[in-house]
């Protein structure tokens, strides 16, 4: 595909991507939740029912573009790859997801993570905020290129978690 087709295509889902942030849909459809069941005193916390017993669905399904829509990255130039990667958070954002990447990380890697984690589920909530991590913490997992992993900050040794406070079971809890 040539350079201009591409781009061609890239103003086609940008204008998908925008005009689905134009018109969200009603978060109790989509999370499956009956907001109207709710005792009055918990309404105004309904955002926050809504997430822990709300049905998660794949962001492709809430957003309504579907992953194959955006293109592998080694079919896109550095240009059309930051393009399309802060289109991509502008959505989310308008659906209450955030994402959370280590500083200085390129946007080729930003772009390829969130082009798989488009097939993940999360609960839409339609207000607050949902942040999507991309790494659990784990050495020996983490997606990100050495310079940027932090995992290696919090690799703790079982014996440093003394969860049970058994070093000093004098202690108080708090």
């Amino acid at each position: 595909m040539s350079e201009t087709t591409m781009n061609t295509y890239l103003i086609q889902l940008t204008e998908q991507m925008r005009e689905s942030a134009r018109n969200l849909p009603d978060p109790n459809v989509v999370s499956e939740f009956d907001e109207e069941s709710l005792p009055e005193e918990l309404k105004p916390f309904a955002y926050a029912e809504r997430f822990i017993h709300g049905k998660a669905k794949k962001i492709s399904f809430i957003t309504g573009i579907d992953t194959i829509a955006f293109p592998p990255p080694d079919k896109l130039t550095d240009v059309q790859i930051t393009f399309l990667y802060d289109e991509m958070k502008r959505l989310l954002n308008a659906f209450c997801f955030y994402t959370d990447f280590p500083e200085g990380l390129p946007v080729e890697i930003k772009y390829s993570l969130l082009r798989k984690k488009w097939d993940d589920k999360a609960v839409y909530t339609g207000e607050g905020m949902t942040v999507f991590e991309f790494c659990d913490y784990e050495t020996d997992r983490c997606p990100f290129p050495e310079e940027f992993c932090s995992c290696k900050d919090y690799d703790f040794d079982d014996d440093e978690l003394d969860m049970d406070n058994t070093d000093n079971p004098e202690a108080e809890p708090f």
